[in-house]
């Protein structure tokens, strides 16, 4: 729990519903804020995180209660959760109050919270109870051994002329990716999006399916366009092999954000809401659209062809 911060007649309180949660658990962020009626002040604005690590699941809006005193009483709540164990220190919520000689803040408190990983140890053995160890045979003589010695003698043999005189198969297995499509990987790929719309996973409340098959599509088309093994890979490796081809900001941030719903919903359970199940198909069809441009701009520079200015836009219909 935080502690309290005041200066003046303000004053900000933040507190943690649990200060340890497991990996992947939600738990909520409270701040809330006693001010006198006649002030004005600045509330900062968190959207995706709060600090490094910890991110913003979902926020209520302010809440605002009066007193009989004429003090107000604001509250807000933000559903938090974190994907990396370790100790973390939420920093001071603060405000902002315009006066004539300037700005003041107002800050609360550090918060701690600790993310644990699951514990698979095993049980102490201590108290478990063990055969009697049986009496131990020192030395072996000649008798006992040379059996086996001739029988591994004779097993050698065997192999060697078996190896050398059966014909031998001269095909080596190659380990293959999945099957490359016949026509244009992009135009594959948002034929795929569009059936999957067609199945209406999220409208009948199958969430994690809807986003294991979309996230299916979109490893697909990474492994094929970029040669990455982004189907057996976690969402962290895909994002480490991205930046490697230098793409922009904004599709890091695009793919980031795809695959980090897609791993809340696979295994945290969590039930995203009807503005996130749509954006999330809109967000993958744009990111295909931008790396084939991108793509194919690189492939003509690299080859020494011009760059057609003119050339139509590719379609994600």
């Amino acid at each position: 729990m935080g502690l309290i911060a005041q200066a003046q007649d303000v004053v900000v309180k933040t507190e943690i519903d649990s200060s340890e949660i497991y990996i992947g658990d939600h738990t909520e962020y409270t701040v809330t804020i006693k001010q006198p009626s006649d002030i004005s002040l600045k509330i900062p604005e968190y959207k995706d995180t709060l600090t490094g690590g910890i991110e913003i699941i979902s926020q209520t809006v302010i809440d605002t209660l009066s007193e009989e005193s004429g003090e107000l009483v604001l509250k807000k709540k933000y559903t938090v959760t974190a994907f990396d164990s370790g100790y973390y220190h939420i920093p001071p919520y603060y405000l902002e109050y315009e006066t004539g000689q300037g700005k003041k803040r107002y800050y609360s408190d550090y918060v701690l919270l600790k993310v644990k990983r699951v514990d698979i140890t095993p049980p102490d053995s201590t108290d478990v109870i063990f055969d009697i160890i049986g009496p131990g045979k020192i030395g072996y003589s000649v008798g006992e051994i040379l059996p086996w010695v001739l029988l591994v003698m004779f097993i050698t043999i065997v192999s060697w002329l078996l190896y050398k005189y059966l014909p031998r198969r001269r095909k080596k297995e190659e380990v293959e990716g999945p099957p490359i499509p016949s026509e244009p990987i992009h135009i594959f790929i948002f034929r795929e999006l569009d059936k999957l719309e067609k199945k209406k996973l999220w409208q009948n409340g199958k969430i994690k399916e809807y986003y294991s098959e979309l996230t299916g599509i979109l490893r697909y088309y990474i492994e094929i366009r970029y040669s990455i093994r982004a189907l057996e890979m976690t969402s962290e490796e895909i994002l480490e092999g991205m930046l490697k081809e230098q793409l922009d900001d904004e599709l890091i941030k695009i793919l980031r954000n795809l695959l980090q719903n897609a791993d809340l919903s696979k295994f945290a359970k969590y039930k995203h809401d009807t503005e996130t199940n749509e954006s999330v198909m809109a967000d993958t069809r744009h990111f295909v659209k931008l790396t084939y441009q991108e793509f194919e701009t690189r492939e003509a520079v690299n080859t020494g062809d011009e760059v057609n200015s003119d050339k139509k836009e590719v379609s994600d219909e």
